[in-house]
């Protein structure tokens, strides 16, 4: 009876380390298994990302950056950025710059991330501006009106012919300033 017990303890200790060690390499296999796919899985990635070309199409994060470029006086741009509209989104250079163009822009730089159409502007001065100009020999101040034209806002006591020659042509051809402060500042360093 003792020996039967014995027997059966030591079957039932051998069937349970044979079950644990099956358990433990089937486990093991398992774990390696899907390490290897997963490395191989961003391999994959990897290699097709590589492999993808470097698409020049308009997508919804890309930045559509209109600039008016006014060369009435000194050169003087004014940017807009925006989102891509749904109207652009999916357009290559080619079918974007026939829909600016109809638009008046034509596109100076073009990928998949920023886009920059321009648009020459030379009979018009920019809407809401003020420039620093020469008139009857003395210099300026004028608000741009809303049809882009010069109405007088401020005639100063400074000749013309009392500012540095390197600034000269400037102020006679007329510069542009986003605000009446910026316009006033310049006019400061002159009298200074």
């Amino acid at each position: 009876m003792i020996a039967k017990r014995i027997g059966l303890v030591f079957a039932l200790a051998l069937s349970l380390t044979a079950s644990f060690i099956a358990g433990y390499f089937t486990t093991k296999r398992y774990v390696e298994n899907n390490a290897n796919a997963k490395n191989q899985i961003e391999n994959e990635i990897a290699e097709n990302t590589v492999k993808l070309p470097d698409l020049d199409v308009i997508g919804p994060s890309t930045e559509i950056v209109f600039r008016e470029r006014y060369t009435i006086g000194v050169e003087y741009n004014r940017d807009v950025v925006e989102k891509a509209s749904s109207e652009v989104v999916g357009m290559k250079r080619e079918e974007a710059a026939e829909y600016f163009k109809l638009k008046g822009y034509s596109i100076v730089d073009f990928d998949n991330r920023r886009v920059l159409v321009v648009k020459d502007i030379q009979d018009k001065w920019p809407v809401g501006c003020y420039v620093v100009k020469e008139q009857d020999g003395y210099i300026a101040i004028f608000e741009v009106n809303s049809n882009g034209e010069l109405k007088l806002y401020r005639l100063t006591e400074l000749k013309i012919s009392d500012i540095p020659d390197t600034d000269k042509e400037e102020v006679i051809k007329g510069k542009v300033y986003e605000t009446i402060e910026d316009a006033l500042e310049l006019i400061e360093e002159y009298t200074s």
